[in-house]
């Protein structure tokens, strides 16, 4: 059997109220090469008999999935190991696509040269009432690094698009380490993605992006808490050991990463020791061990 050109990845957690919403705009898409895994993070809601409605009367392949609770971290890289798709694509489990998402970012990535380095499609979301989430790109198309579209271009807002499921699958991660932690930033990976090339940004919007204020101020209160201790200090170590050269271009931002690492590493229990032998360059390692005496002032 062919396989699809692209997969579309949920992961799910008891979302059975606003699945619906995903599958609708997904059959609504006016390409149709790609197959949607659903992966049930140890639901207790009726989201697998949901999903079964869903195969019956879909025109695309869906694939159901269902584990015990890992969080969505592993879960995503779960999702990456079934892929079948040349090109990936995230959704989460609450959100949906315009109709023509999946043409533009198809058709963008067969318009891209190989020699052109690119390994992400960017592009616009907007929220339910159609308000741009964030800022444009400055141009269209605009090609930049995570970092300099964060730092130097100071463009914010979510951003959403696909990726070539071989470049995931390049990343390293100790997945072992990570198991049973609890919450994983998404940035423990996606800081990789400019050790392996660039995105591709354009100005269209391909996402649909439900805001909940008091949803977003819960996420937003829960995400610096020190239960996420290991994770958060993950995260900042993944930043740390991407960009420990931008320290002598760009240092503010390394700087604020590097306190955050030795903040969450002293709350998760890590020893000076541990927190600089997992940094991989020696001005971040000298500059660990000059800032931990300050890093209860953090």
């Amino acid at each position: 059997m062919k396989k699809p050109l692209v997969t579309i990845l949920t992961p799910t957690y008891n979302r059975a109220h606003t699945l619906p919403r995903v599958f609708k705009s997904l059959q609504n898409q006016t390409f149709k090469d790609f197959e949607w895994l659903v992966i049930d993070d140890g639901s207790t809601d009726k989201t697998k008999e949901l999903v079964e409605e869903f195969q019956k009367i879909s025109d695309f392949k869906i694939r159901y999935y269902h584990q015990e609770n890992q969080h969505k971290f592993l879960t995503f890289f779960r999702g990456i190991d079934l892929a079948e798709g040349r090109y990936f694509s995230p959704l989460d489990s609450d959100d949906a696509l315009p109709k023509d998402s999946m043409e533009i970012l198809v058709n963008t990535w067969e318009q891209i040269d190989d020699n052109q380095n690119i390994v992400f499609v960017s592009t616009l979301c907007e929220d339910q009432f159609g308000k741009i989430v964030g800022d444009h790109f400055p141009t269209d198309p605009f090609i930049c690094s995570i970092f300099d579209m964060r730092y130097k271009y100071k463009i914010k807002g979510d951003k959403w698009g696909m990726g070539k499921t071989e470049i995931y699958k390049k990343m390293k991660l100790n997945f072992g380490d990570l198991a049973g932690k609890g919450f994983i930033p998404e940035g423990v990976f996606q800081f990789q993605f400019d050790k392996l090339g660039l995105h591709y940004c354009i100005n269209k919007v391909t996402r649909i992006y439900f805001r909940d204020k008091d949803d977003e101020q819960s996420l937003a209160n829960q995400f610096y808490d020190k239960k996420n201790a290991f994770g958060l200090a993950e995260n900042y170590k993944a930043f740390l050991n991407a960009y420990s050269s931008k320290i002598w271009s760009n240092p503010m931002p390394v700087l604020r990463n590097l306190g955050g690492y030795l903040k969450f590493s002293k709350i998760d229990g890590r020893s000076l020791g541990k927190i600089t032998s997992e940094l991989k360059s020696t001005e971040m390692k000298v500059l660990a061990n000059l800032l931990y005496p300050f890093s209860k002032l953090i």
